[in-house]
């Protein structure tokens, strides 16, 4: 597991550095049967943000998706440290998000899924589900959470 300290290493800003260490904290499931292996954390930290250099075309990154994909950032500076800049990505579509911090766009990121009714990626809903029931108080105790999210939710908030 990477400590957020060796994230922050690895070029992402303390905010965002956070969220992917609550990544690590919180690991993908297992995908089930129909699609059987385990997921790494750092496999995972790819359905959530992907950094572009400014200057990159984002039509041609939209134009390189070939399968739908549940929403995720993309965050564009001259490095990733210093991203000054975040889309929405949807539907190769890409969503211009009005926050300029990697946290403000984490935030517009988890609230796109209820506002395009999208589910999570299955590679990050046990993160996302804690962050549904911790941070924002949505749907606790009627959500299903897996035993490692809801010990990490009582166990900070107790």
């Amino acid at each position: 597991m990477k400590t957020s300290r060796q994230l922050c290493r690895d070029g992402w800003d303390s905010d965002l550095s956070s969220i992917l260490l609550l990544l690590h904290l919180i690991p993908p499931s297992a995908l089930g049967r129909k699609r059987p292996g385990k997921v790494s954390a750092s496999q995972a930290e790819k359905h959530l943000v992907v950094f572009k250099k400014t200057g990159t075309n984002i039509e041609e990154h939209l134009d390189a998706i070939t399968t739908s994909t549940q929403p995720y950032l993309l965050a564009v500076g001259r490095r990733k440290k210093v991203a000054h800049q975040f889309f929405i990505i949807l539907d190769k579509n890409a969503i211009a998000c009005r926050s300029t911090s990697s946290l403000g766009a984490f935030d517009e990121l988890f609230k796109a899924h209820y506002v395009f009714a999208t589910t999570y990626n299955p590679m990050l809903c046990n993160m996302f589900t804690f962050i549904q029931t911790t941070v924002y108080n949505i749907d606790v105790g009627t959500v299903k959470e897996t035993p490692r999210v809801a010990e990490i939710r009582a166990r900070l908030l107790h």
